[in-house]
């Protein structure tokens, strides 16, 4: 494999009639706890700081958890420089801890996205099941 994951081999994942029939079969009641306990549909969340450095190891952190948890969410970091390009790309709009002084200008200028500050602890930690919790609950 090479430097930042170039050349790498792609997987094809093979699917086995009794994993579709399991799911196919699957009780109402456990299909809706499972659509439930998991994000509806594809979900884009950027985190916005003022290079970009830290808010790069977050998120790739955070898109670890995600991947072991098969959920659908992208995790991508930027600077508060390409906000204006970003941004309608996103469902959710986090901004680092470092630059929270842009907050509510953010929430002016995009009303209909969720908009938070990522807490100092949550992003100090650089515990990416921790940032996936927090992502959970803003859609609580």
């Amino acid at each position: 494999m090479g430097l930042f994951g170039f050349g790498k081999k792609k997987v094809k994942e093979e699917v086995k009639v009794e994993e579709v029939k399991a799911v196919v079969e699957t009780p109402a009641e456990t299909a809706t706890e499972t659509a439930a306990a998991s994000t509806e549909g594809h979900l884009d969340v950027r985190i916005f700081c003022s290079a970009g450095a830290s808010t790069s190891l977050w998120a790739q952190n955070v898109q670890k958890a995600v991947d072991a948890k098969g959920r659908d969410l992208d995790v991508k970091a930027f600077s508060i420089s390409v906000l204006a390009d970003e941004a309608e790309k996103a469902d959710v709009i986090l901004i680092g801890p470092q630059t929270r002084y842009v907050e509510n200008e953010v929430k002016e200028k995009y009303p209909n996205k969720t908009v938070a500050v990522v807490p100092m602890q949550t992003f100090g930690l650089m515990n990416g099941e921790k940032g996936l919790e927090f992502i959970d609950s803003l859609s609580k």
